[in-house]
């Protein structure tokens, strides 16, 4: 298996975040994942940005059909998924995770939490086609 990890800051550079992920997997050979798993990266990170006063690791692994995103902070509160609401503002970005991911969760760690979707080599949108 095959891992990257990189801590981020508070106000952290996403476009800088992203490119390195991007430079990774390529390296890896998974040009069909590449957007959905940027898209996972920059909705999880914006949550610990947006949620939290700290930063955050970004941990990525290459296991098998997948790459699994990981996001830990220091925040112990889970995340929740809101249902569709367009009197709402804002809320969407983990349901647009569980729509590119095979699966999403988070997990207590420690004092915080990891927050976590598996990303398939087949984009969820051409499974489903």
């Amino acid at each position: 298996m095959d891992s990257l990890r990189l801590s981020f800051a508070h106000r952290t550079d996403y476009a800088g975040l992203r490119q390195h992920a991007r430079e990774v997997l390529d390296r890896w050979q998974t040009p069909d994942l590449v957007d959905d798993t940027l898209l996972v990266i920059t909705e999880l990170v914006e949550n610990v940005v947006q949620h939290t006063g700290d930063g955050g690791e970004l941990v990525l692994h290459r296991c098998g059909d997948a790459v699994r995103v990981e996001v830990a902070d220091s925040s112990s509160a889970l995340p929740r998924a809101y249902g569709p609401d367009p009197r709402r503002i804002g809320g969407r970005g983990l349901l647009l995770v569980a729509a590119v991911s095979r699966d999403w969760g988070a997990r207590p760690d420690g004092v915080g939490k990891i927050v976590w979707a598996d990303v398939p080599l087949t984009s969820q949108a051409s499974a489903r086609s």
